[in-house]
């Protein structure tokens, strides 16, 4: 069975090549909840890929994702936390830019990311 940090290591790398959406769908809990910095929650995989979905449509150019850090603790087996500290360079088709430098963090259950939080400056966006 492959740790939750190699979980998060095998989604960084699916982002870095502009893939949003398979680790959602490989990774997320049924009843997986999306935390933004402001509050805002969306609740259950199918309902985070198609937020995801939309967001997307947006995207005129995605540039980079550069990856900075990785890590986290196993409790047991499938169960824990991990963090990725990451930078997101993309071109909205409105004319604005998506730039976060952000850290997500994942909280596992039984192999699957069952809260997922991320932190930034909602300025950069």
């Amino acid at each position: 069975m492959s740790s939750i940090i190699d979980h998060t290591n095998t989604m960084m790398e699916q982002l870095q090549q502009g893939d949003f959406l398979s680790g959602m769908e490989q990774f997320y809990a049924d009843d997986a909840v999306n935390e933004e910095v402001t509050g805002a929650k969306v609740v259950g995989r199918e309902a985070i890929i198609e937020n995801e979905k939309n967001v997307l449509e947006g995207v005129k150019a995605f540039h980079s994702v550069t990856v900075h850090s990785v890590g986290g603790h196993e409790t047991s087996p499938g169960n824990g936390v991990t963090f990725a500290e990451y930078s997101i360079r993309v071109d909205m088709k409105d004319g604005s830019t998506f730039n976060p430098d952000q850290v997500q963090v994942t909280t596992w259950k039984d192999g699957k990311a069952s809260h997922i939080k991320f932190y930034y400056d909602p300025s950069q966006m």
